[in-house]
């Protein structure tokens, strides 16, 4: 039983400690970040009786900082090197910043405003944390494992996505959502505890240099790989019919103007830049 057990535990977090600490922080911060997405929200609704627009502004707030800074958030990161340092300052400030939520509403000063920020905040170093673990991950694992250690990480992702609303709601219905944000923030905390325990050899910092934002950019749109991925699907020869039957709903100018955006986008830069 006991070899069994031995042989169940994949042999990258058996033999690879730094990395086994790096997966269980990871793990637990990514199922901090399902739980608040369930308890957040609940605390505007059941607390301060949101409505639909104020939890459309909600999510909205939680949305932006992906939106606007995910781009500069890796040029900094890059530049400044010190990705672990980066990660346990961005789970211990959003151990912080969650913890404010229960603490406003003991003494009955919760506003919805308040979770407005809250959740910009979250966002904006929920960004800086992932920014940083990708290139951190390289200075953990040998070039031959890095499949084992990328189908590690992307199932204890799959796995807070499941597992992480449930568990969420579990703790809202025995414990009440502005509660459940104090076990969201100790999350964060045992994240940063993890991550405190390792001390990888990080690749050096890059020289601040101006352009690499656009230069990522242009590499994003210029690659087929990555155009691949972010652009919409081929039609299959087996869709043409209902393609067909689907066209007189279909604005006919739509096809036209995807293709527009994507030539401005692959057109080379100005000499000037």
């Amino acid at each position: 039983m006991r070899l069994l057990g031995h042989r169940a535990v994949p042999r990258l977090l058996r033999e690879n400690r730094p990395f086994r600490s790096f997966f269980a922080a990871q793990t637990i911060s990514l199922f901090g970040d399902q739980v608040t997405l369930i308890a957040l929200p609940l605390t505007a609704v059941l607390v301060l009786d949101a409505g639909p627009a104020e939890m459309g502004y909600l999510t909205a707030a939680g949305l932006l900082p992906h939106l606007f800074f995910a781009l500069h958030a890796g040029a900094w990161v890059d530049r400044h090197g010190r990705r672990r340092h980066t990660m346990v300052a961005a789970d211990l400030g959003r151990a912080a910043i969650v913890v404010a939520a229960p603490i406003a509403y003991a003494f009955d000063v919760l506003t919805i405003q308040q979770l407005y920020v809250t959740e910009f905040l979250m966002g904006t170093l929920s960004v800086l944390f992932f920014v940083s673990y990708n290139t951190l991950f390289i200075s953990l694992v040998a070039r031959e494992q890095y499949v084992e250690g990328q189908s590690l990480l992307n199932g204890s992702r799959a796995m807070s996505y499941v597992a992480g609303p449930s568990i969420g709601g579990l703790l809202v219905k025995l414990l009440s959502a502005p509660v459940t944000l104090l076990v969201d923030a100790v999350s964060y905390v045992l994240s940063a505890a993890f991550l405190g325990r390792i001390s990888p050899v990080e690749p050096p910092a890059e020289t601040a240099e101006r352009g690499h934002i656009v230069a990522g950019l242009r590499f994003i749109v210029r690659s087929p790989i990555m155009r691949a991925s972010l652009g919409p699907p081929r039609r299959s020869t087996s869709s043409t019919s209902s393609s067909s039957r689907s066209s007189s709903s279909t604005p006919p100018e739509s096809s036209t103007s995807v293709q527009a955006c994507w030539a401005r986008a692959s057109a080379p830069a100005p000499s000037a830049a």
